[in-house]
């Protein structure tokens, strides 16, 4: 395929913090002295906080209230993972050489702004992207592919002519519904729980612009 284009998840994918987010929502849990779910990373990963704070605090949540958690709960992420922002091994060449070869590049992520700025200008790589699609330019979380779909809109390409990366279970859904390729990278789940994808990456130092190439083809 001669024309294509690659979309990053930022949470797990671009760098290993979802720890961290488990932290915060451990703490926020505390705080709010409401039990936590055996099996909450894996079935709020991928989903906005308009979809998450219901979960924990009950659907009758105001808009406001949620806003107020939600801005609590990234404020604590935050200040847990700023000692440790990173990106994940092998990212920062593989986005040199996709940038080189003149590949579109997109994020599609379910953050807000304040922590899409919080990694892409604190690890400067903003300037990789063609665009930035976030939380507070979608209506419906993943596993709805309408943050992908947003995204191939911004780089002027079809559903077909892209490949997602991704880490989470709902991500790569939201990747097939979309009609999308995938890649899924196993920082958070184990391989077997992603053989959904197209492949499954251990780190970036597994793959080139070839690879993405050759899942499309």
């Amino acid at each position: 395929m001669d024309k294509f284009g690659v979309i990053f998840d930022m949470d797990g994918t671009m760098i290993d913090n979802m720890p961290y987010h488990n932290a915060a929502f451990v703490e926020l849990h505390k705080r709010y002295n409401v039990p936590m779910a055996d099996d909450f990373l894996p079935r709020t990963s991928g989903k906005t906080n308009n979809d998450i704070m219901p979960m924990i605090f009950g659907k009758d949540i105001s808009t406001e209230r949620i806003a107020e958690l939600a801005h609590e709960k990234e404020s604590l992420y935050r200040e847990l993972y700023r000692p440790q922002l990173k990106l994940v091994n092998g990212l920062r060449e593989l986005l040199e050489e996709i940038k080189a070869a003149g590949i579109p590049m997109c994020v599609g992520s379910s953050a807000p702004d304040e922590n899409i700025d919080f990694v892409l200008d604190g690890l400067n790589i903003r300037s990789y992207f063609t665009a930035v699609i976030n939380s507070s330019q979608i209506t419906q979380g993943k596993p709805h592919p309408e943050v992908f779909l947003k995204a191939a809109a911004a780089m002027n390409l079809t559903p077909e002519q892209c490949v997602v990366v991704e880490d989470a279970v709902l991500g790569v859904e939201a990747a097939r519904n979309a009609g999308m390729a995938v890649m899924a990278i196993s920082t958070i789940m184990p391989p077997e729980r992603l053989q959904q994808a197209d492949m499954v990456i251990k780190d970036f130092t597994e793959v080139n612009i070839y690879t993405f190439e050759n899942l499309l083809n």
